[in-house]
């Protein structure tokens, strides 16, 4: 009895692990069938886009536009924060701005021996660079066209990258096929095939995000102004002697105003004067008393 029961006990064991196995390569089948079907779909789609370049269509051509805009405005500082706003609107950044004055002219004229009239001739202008969704590309071009009083030049470009980006999916759909076959590969071209394969996925996105957000470049400037300034003219000033009717002339001066200056301090000090006269006639009435002849009785 008790070696029938160690005998079903055996079969029991070994019909249990023959479903496991069965499991197992079921489930490794379903794997692979994945991964197969998922080749199969990624090599599809390539076929559909050589075929579709192939035959011209431009139904899954892939663009990158961009533009170039040079313009005058009446007041650049004005412009470039309507253009700030304008862009943040349609859901796009400013990349690169720079705002500068550009000399167009300068001169100095002498007004006198110490000083001379600076002349500045300049032109204020600003270098931007913006990227907005490629959806709202005219929208942006029509929204910042009015804010122009004349136009130098506009520029309006779509680069065609439809066959780079299919190189890039043939690029990956190899490193794929290379990697079922790493057993008959060495390892040094299998770690090539994933490089090349990671540089062509990285090359997409970049072209992707250049295909859904577009470039505009914009240089607008206004008027030429015009700045006047005083300036010291500091090495003749350091050499300058005035001549000698000019000494004369300034001693006069210096004369005039030492006695302007003692008239001054005469009518300042009057109450003083008052007073000393005061006590010189009175001294002169005492002596005079003092001084009288006396006769005798």
């Amino acid at each position: 009895m008790r070696i029938l029961s160690f005998l079903l006990l055996i079969c029991f064991y070994l019909l249990l692990s023959v479903a496991c196995n069965q499991r197992v390569g079921s489930g490794s089948e379903e794997k692979g069938n994945a991964a197969d079907a998922s080749e199969v779909a990624s090599a599809d789609s390539v076929d559909k886009q050589m075929t579709a370049l192939s035959n011209g269509s431009f139904t899954d051509r892939k663009f990158i536009r961009s533009s170039e805009l040079e313009f005058k405005v009446d007041n650049v500082r004005e412009a470039t924060e309507d253009i700030k706003e304008i862009v943040q609107k349609a859901g796009g950044f400013v990349i690169y701005s720079k705002l500068s004055s550009q000399i167009n002219q300068m001169a100095e004229t002498e007004l006198s021996r110490d000083s001379s009239l600076e002349f500045i001739r300049y032109t204020v202008q600003n270098n931007m660079k913006i990227r907005v969704p490629t959806v709202r590309f005219d929208t942006v071009l029509s929204s910042i066209l009015p804010l122009a009083n004349f136009i130098d030049n506009q520029i309006v470009q779509l680069d065609d990258v439809s066959f780079e980006v299919l190189s890039n999916h043939m690029t990956i759909r190899r490193a794929v096929g290379g990697a079922r076959k790493n057993k008959k590969e060495s390892a040094d071209l299998s770690a090539y095939q994933q490089e090349e394969a990671d540089r062509a996925k990285v090359d997409n996105l970049s072209l992707s995000d250049r295909i859904r957000y577009s470039d505009i470049s914009l240089v607008f400037s206004q008027r030429s102004l015009v700045k006047q300034t005083v300036i010291a003219n500091e090495e003749k000033a350091m050499e300058y002697q005035p001549g000698f009717g000019r000494k004369i002339l300034t001693a006069f001066i210096k004369g005039w105003q030492l006695i302007e200056w003692l008239f001054l301090i005469l009518i300042q000090s009057w109450s003083l004067i008052l007073a000393g006269l005061v006590v010189w006639f009175l001294y002169r009435k005492f002596r005079k008393g003092t001084n009288s002849p006396r006769y005798p009785d």
